[in-house]
């Protein structure tokens, strides 16, 4: 029987090895155990951040959905707003031009109703004793009368107060003419005879025209006063308010006072 192998047994060095490389061994496998035990744990917090995450987000896309919608609706409604409001302000635009070509209309239709009446100021109340239309046309007559004036007392539908009696300044006389050329004559020499004497008081006579006319022309006081120094200048109020000037044999009809005011700038 052949004797047995006879199995070496390991040098100092070769055990150390050995204990090294199962040192090592180890060291590895508990290096992959603790990355495996981090890569789980790493895992299963990034699936609980993200669940989370998911649980937060989602109460606020719903709510940004909902103002998302909401904000859509403004819109609509903002962009239907804006195009009422421009045709609104189209249709303002053509009711103010309506409203002030009928107010045109309305102004001149008043002042063509009033267009034989005269008023009369300063004359002392009670004169006209019950009778105020034959106290108005004695009194034209008298101031106006004489040679190249009234031959005889006008013809007056009706003559009144206006306003109620305060007991301070005389309340103006109100007279309307049957005929407008009476009227008109009236004006005319009441303008040529200049300063009107009655019963010791002077009064005045003026055209009767409505507030917002009067107002108009009105406006050319200060004007006219500037022209009152000129030299070579005539000038007068044409209906409704218009001041025409004739300056150095030349004609010009004027709507507003600064357009009498550029025109003395740069012609007198």
């Amino acid at each position: 029987m052949p004797p047995k192998p006879v199995k070496p047994t390991p040098g100092p060095s070769q055990a150390s090895n050995l204990t090294a490389n199962a040192g090592n061994a180890v060291d590895e496998n508990l290096l992959k155990a603790i990355r495996n035990i981090v890569q789980s744990v790493i895992h299963e917090e990034n699936n609980a951040l993200r669940e989370e995450i998911r649980r937060a987000v989602s109460p606020l896309k719903a709510a940004l959905e909902t103002c998302e919608g909401t904000l859509q609706e403004h819109e609509e409604g903002l962009n239907c707003l804006d195009s009422r409001l421009e045709a609104m302000e189209k249709q303002y635009d053509q009711l103010y031009d309506n409203y002030k070509i009928l107010q045109a209309k309305t102004d001149d239709l008043e002042n063509r109703g009033r267009r034989c009446n005269i008023r009369i100021l300063h004359v002392k109340e009670g004169l006209e004793s019950g009778n105020p239309t034959k106290c108005v046309a004695n009194l034209l007559t008298e101031i106006l009368g004489g040679p190249g004036g009234l031959q005889s007392p006008p013809t007056l539908d009706r003559a009144h107060r206006t306003g109620p009696a305060n007991g301070g300044r005389p309340r103006s006389f109100l007279a309307r003419f049957h005929y407008f050329q009476e009227k008109e004559q009236v004006l005319r020499l009441a303008r040529e005879k200049g300063r009107l004497e009655f019963q010791g008081g002077q009064v005045m006579i003026f055209p009767d025209f409505s507030a917002g006319l009067s107002k108009r022309r009105a406006e050319f006081i200060e004007v006219k006063k500037l022209l009152r120094g000129k030299e070579v200048v005539r000038y007068g109020l044409v209906y409704p308010a218009r001041l025409r000037v004739s300056f150095q044999g030349e004609e010009n009809m004027f709507d507003t006072p600064q357009a009498v005011k550029d025109f003395i700038a740069n012609k007198m």
